[in-house]
């Protein structure tokens, strides 16, 4: 429970600056900021064989604009064993797809659920993908209970797709950058 209301007080914290920030009304929102969290203990996905990824991560992206893309983060693999095999820094290339998602966290109005595919590079060198989705439900039941919390990742060949439930994400629109 701990864990939960500082990962909460976290979230509002980082994103405080955004809250009091609101498109125009009628205005079709294309800009967000995205977010996977780092959580004590950090969220994982895992692969068919037991092995896992870990990943935090920040950044931007306008929808319909593939390469307008901005941010990364840091990741972390580790055996089925738990023993570690990688870890460094990657960066998105491409938003491959986004589509906003049902719900509301009343108070944010700038915060969504969504479900999004960007495109990353590692840097060992490896490409893979990064699927962020969004259901707010740290806002309570708003997101039909089909939009998992959490991240999924392929690195190369691996997809550490399992476990998807895995830690805190978030959308926020970008007022200004609407155009």
């Amino acid at each position: 429970m701990l864990i939960g209301c500082r990962r909460f007080l976290a979230t509002g914290i980082c994103l405080l600056p955004m809250v009091f920030s609101s498109t125009a009304m009628g205005q079709e929102e294309k800009a967000f900021q995205w977010f996977v969290f780092s959580d004590t203990p950090p969220q994982s996905a895992m692969a068919t064989d037991g092995s896992t990824i870990l990943i935090a991560g920040t950044g931007t992206f306008v929808v319909g604009e593939a390469e307008q893309v901005t941010g990364g983060g840091t990741w972390a693999t580790f055996d089925a064993s738990g023993a570690a095999t990688g870890t460094g820094k990657f960066r998105v290339t491409d938003l491959v797809k986004f589509n906003l998602a049902p719900g509301s966290a009343p108070g944010f109005p700038t915060f969504h659920a969504g479900l999004a595919f960007l495109r990353i590079v590692y840097d060992d060198g490896s490409k893979g993908l990064l699927v962020v989705s969004c259901s707010l439900n740290f806002f309570g039941p708003t997101t039909p209970p089909s939009v998992p919390e959490g991240f999924s990742a392929s690195k190369e060949f691996v997809d550490y797709w399992k476990g998807f439930i895995n830690g805190d994400t978030v959308f926020v629109a970008i007022p200004g950058k609407q155009d």
